[in-house]
């Protein structure tokens, strides 16, 4: 989902919804559980590396004059 609004697309098209699909056994219910919890206890292991890089490259984004917002 992040990524859909990220890419700012305008429209998602689907034919069964979420009671149906984890009906079948999909279920997104962990990820929405997950989120809830702090980064340090969640089940996919987040770790932040190489803050001073990054920073370079947000930098690099601000200062570029045809950035665009989001």
């Amino acid at each position: 989902m992040s990524a859909i609004y990220w890419a700012r697309i305008g429209a998602v098209y689907y034919s069964c919804d979420w009671k149906a699909t984890g009906e079948i056994g999909f279920s997104d219910d962990f990820q929405y559980e997950d989120f809830q919890r702090p980064p340090d206890q969640r089940s996919i292991s987040i770790k932040q590396m190489y803050p001073e890089l990054g920073a370079q490259a947000y930098q690099a984004w601000q200062d570029k004059p045809n950035h665009h917002p989001y």
